[in-house]
């Protein structure tokens, strides 16, 4: 089975102070876009788990860990699975591509072979904040640490420019970074009623300063006004005129990578040949 998974974009993005457990609560509004991971999965004699990025093969992932979650709240269930995955999303990018790895593998094999789902409490803590959003699989308000999901069915649909930096940012040291500094009152702007704008840009520009001088130049060559996705380090701009930024070059801008891309309906989507 080859399975389909999507990146995100976070619309706005509020922290707020940190809960019981040193965690940090947000809210944020998220929508899944049509840039793809690629997942191949069949059942084997042992779990196997391979990327097309070496790095990611020595390290203990999400997909790992969604699958120790269903065997946990599905004891009786004794499947294994080889599983091969091909990352085109870029990694430490605020697009939610490990997320959405795990998130696509706990929806479909729950529901091909009719599991338990862990509940979003369960998934927050034990994979990631990101991962519920991406087993619900479309748009929706996220709040807490990741568990309380309101679905969003009224957001219209909008294109999208997606710049990655040529640099990632690690989540942990942007919110390390926030705490730091303590920032409040972002600044917010406005699209079709949604407040646009993320709490963490200006700690993750302290990081990484050289965003601040990518977003400039963004905004002057193309007239659009671009934000932060997630902890960064992508910056996203929407736009109504699809055919003006038909033709982006990454290199014309000194980036990892460039995309035209649009809001979809669903986070994941499998394909059986």
């Amino acid at each position: 089975m080859k399975l389909l998974s999507s990146a995100k974009i976070n619309l706005n993005l509020a922290i707020l102070p940190a809960n019981d457990s040193d965690l940090h609560e947000l809210i944020s509004d998220i929508i899944p876009v049509d840039i793809f991971d690629e997942i191949e999965i069949e059942e084997n004699k042992k779990n196997s788990i391979e990327y097309d990025k070496k790095e990611l093969n020595t390290v203990h992932t999400t997909v790992h860990k969604a699958l120790e979650l269903i065997e946990k709240c599905n004891p009786n269930f004794d499947k294994k699975f080889n599983i091969n995955i091909s990352k085109n999303i870029p990694i430490e990018a605020g697009l939610g591509g490990s997320s959405s790895n795990a998130g696509t593998v706990i929806s479909y094999l729950c529901r091909e072979y009719e599991l338990n789902v862990p509940s979003y409490t369960e998934i927050a803590h034990y994979i990631g904040s990101d991962v519920p959003f991406f087993v619900h699989g479309s748009a929706a308000k996220v709040e807490g640490i990741g568990e309380r999901i309101t679905p969003l069915n009224a957001i219209p649909n909008m294109n999208l420019i997606v710049a990655v930096p040529k640099f990632g940012l690690s989540t942990k040291e942007v919110f390390n970074q926030y705490d730091k500094l303590k920032l409040i009152d972002t600044p917010k702007d406005k699209w079709n009623q949604i407040d646009i704008f993320n709490d963490l840009f200006y700690a993750a520009s302290y990081l990484r300063p050289e965003i601040i001088d990518i977003k400039n130049h963004l905004e002057t060559e193309l007239n659009e006004t671009f934000y932060m996705s997630g902890s960064g380090s992508s910056l996203f701009a929407i736009f109504d005129d699809e055919a003006i930024h038909n033709e982006l070059d990454s290199e014309n801008f000194n980036l990892q990578s460039i995309y035209i891309t649009k809001k979809i309906d669903c986070s994941f989507s499998q394909n059986d040949d």
